[in-house]
């Protein structure tokens, strides 16, 4: 079997029913939206396709409910355990993609009124405080379970990104004139900690 057939996809439908166990397609897709899916996004029609895919390739098997609503169970094989850890043990990963439609509009604003920007830098940071409340939720929600150590340091690294956006859009808000006038002193890049305000 060929890592070469296998997309970050393959790995997070083989690292979810590692973690899981019998999981149906549906229970994929919903424990990507509701973890995963905050810092990589996988389209749900691939993530419904995945599974299937893997079984032919001998990854996962699969059982199905004799009634009920029928429904079809994904189970990791020892292949896929194998894959799995392979991809686990290499330590080298594609340079990071930022893929951000607030930062691309941002970019042109010297195209857009004060007005605009100042709108932009308001919205996207209530957007990046809404999620960071989403993390301590989560948080709260994960935090002292057994075997969730790993998705914590993950989450409270998500925490202190959407902390830093959030100060970062506020200070484009509170500058858009100078902005305009040609002024970025006023934009301090500055990186801030789990104890300071993002607000």
């Amino acid at each position: 079997m060929s890592n070469a057939r296998l997309v970050v996809a393959s790995y997070i439908a083989l690292g979810v029913t590692a973690r899981r166990g019998p999981t149906t397609s549906y229970d994929l897709k919903r424990y990507v939206a509701e973890s995963i899916g905050y810092f990589w996004q996988i389209p749900h029609a691939q993530l419904y396709a995945e599974p299937q895919r893997l079984e032919d390739l001998g990854l996962l098997r699969s059982r199905s409910e004799d009634g009920g609503r029928r429904r079809r169970f994904f189970e990791i094989t020892d292949a896929g355990r194998e894959a799995l850890a392979a991809w686990l043990a290499d330590p080298s990963t594609d340079a990071p993609e930022l893929r951000d439609t607030g930062l691309l509009k941002l970019h042109f604003g010297a195209l857009a009124t004060p007005g605009d920007v100042r709108a932009l830098g308001e919205r996207q940071r209530e957007v990046r405080e809404e999620r960071l409340q989403r993390f301590l939720e989560f948080e709260a929600e994960y935090d002292g379970r057994p075997g969730q150590e790993h998705q914590l340091v993950t989450l409270r690294l998500g925490q202190a990104y959407e902390r830093m956006f959030a100060a970062f859009w506020q200070q484009v808000a509170d500058s858009a004139e100078d902005l305009a006038d040609g002024r970025v002193a006023s934009i301090e890049m500055r990186f801030l900690t789990d104890g300071e305000d993002g607000g």
